[in-house]
C-alpha cells in the first residue's frame, strides 16, 4: 500500500507532482482525476476539496514547478557575479534537473501549457527566463556580451542548452549532461559573447 504524506500541504504538493508526472507521460487531456487518485493515493474528495477542478490542479502544478525552478536558481546566485557566472549557474541547474528530475524538465520543455491553461503565458515568458533576458541585457550593457536584439540573444543562448537537454531526454545523447556541462556552456556562451 502506498504511503501518502500526512501534512495536508505536503499531501497536496504530492498530488500536484503526481499530476505533473501524468501530464508529461499521457498529456493533460488524457489524464483524469481518478488517474491522479490512483497515482497519488489521495482521495477524490480531498483533491476536489483542495483544488476544485483538474484545471485548477494544473494551474497549481504549473505555479509550483516554476516557483521551485526559480527558488533553486536564486539559491545559486551571489552578488557581484559576472554574466558568465550567473548564466553558468542557470545552465548547471537546467542540466541537473534534466538528469535528476527529467519529469520536471519534460514538463517545462514539452508541455503545451496554453492548450489547457489558456490565461497563462508560455514558460519562456516565466520569471526564470525573463531573468536570463535581464542578465544578458546587463551583460550587453557592461560590454561582456555582444550587443544585439535581447530576445534573440536569450533565445540563442537557451536554445543551445535546451537542444542538448532534448537530445538527452529523447535518448539520443547517452552521456552525462552534467559531465558535459563545460562544453554545453561554452557552446551557449559563444552565441552571445562579445
Amino acid at each position: 500500500m502506498k504511503r501518502r504524506p500526512a501534512d495536508p500541504r505536503d499531501r497536496m504538493h504530492h498530488v500536484a507532482m503526481a499530476a505533473r508526472r501524468l501530464f508529461v507521460e499521457q498529456g493533460y487531456h488524457r489524464v483524469s482525476i481518478p488517474d491522479i487518485v490512483n497515482v497519488s493515493g489521495v482521495s477524490t474528495g480531498a483533491i476536489y476539496n483542495h483544488f476544485q477542478s483538474k484545471e485548477n490542479l494544473a494551474r497549481v502544478t504549473h505555479e509550483l514547478t516554476l516557483d521551485e525552478f526559480n527558488a533553486r536558481l536564486q539559491a545559486r546566485l551571489a552578488d557581484g557575479q559576472s554574466a558568465f557566472q550567473m548564466l553558468k549557474a542557470f545552465v548547471d541547474l537546467l542540466l541537473e534537473i534534466a538528469e535528476q528530475d527529467p519529469v520536471m524538465m519534460e514538463y517545462m520543455l514539452f508541455m503545451r501549457h496554453g492548450e489547457f491553461l489558456t490565461d497563462i503565458r508560455p514558460i519562456c515568458f516565466s520569471e526564470p527566463f525573463r531573468w536570463v533576458q535581464r542578465t544578458i541585457g546587463e551583460g550587453m550593457a557592461r560590454g561582456e556580451l555582444r550587443r544585439g536584439v535581447l530576445l534573440l540573444a536569450a533565445g540563442a543562448f537557451t536554445g543551445a542548452v535546451l537542444r542538448n537537454i532534448e537530445l538527452k531526454l529523447n535518448g539520443v545523447f547517452q552521456g552525462s549532461l552534467q559531465a558535459a556541462s563545460r562544453q554545453i556552456m561554452d557552446q551557449a556562451w559563444r552565441t552571445i559573447c562579445a
